[in-house]
């Protein structure tokens, strides 16, 4: 199945987002404690200036709703309080699916 993880930051979280950004990059390509996730896209949503991480989308697949929503509470930028808000929704992949 897969989900779409829409994240929104708290705000002022920008320093500690950047302080965190290479630790969650490493763990989306990397995180042994969820075996059954596997991450096919994702990356920052940006403030109106075009520049300001605000949040983020991720697109997964993962064996149960779950399963997704523990992968996402397991995020690095959960664990260091920069997260307002996160969003994790069954999502039916019709366009821009590979294969």
């Amino acid at each position: 199945m897969y989900f779409a993880i829409f994240v929104t930051d708290k705000p002022g979280m920008q320093q500690a987002r950047a302080d965190t950004v290479h630790e969650f990059q490493a763990w989306m390509d990397d995180h042994p404690d969820h075996p059954g996730v596997t991450v096919l896209l994702g990356g920052p949503t940006m403030a109106d200036d075009g520049e300001t991480m605000n949040g983020g989308l991720q697109v997964i697949e993962a064996p149960s709703l779950e399963a997704a929503r523990a992968f996402d509470a397991d995020s690095p930028f959960r664990k260091a309080g920069v997260v307002a808000e996160s969003v994790v929704a069954r999502w039916d992949w019709r366009r821009g699916r590979p294969g």
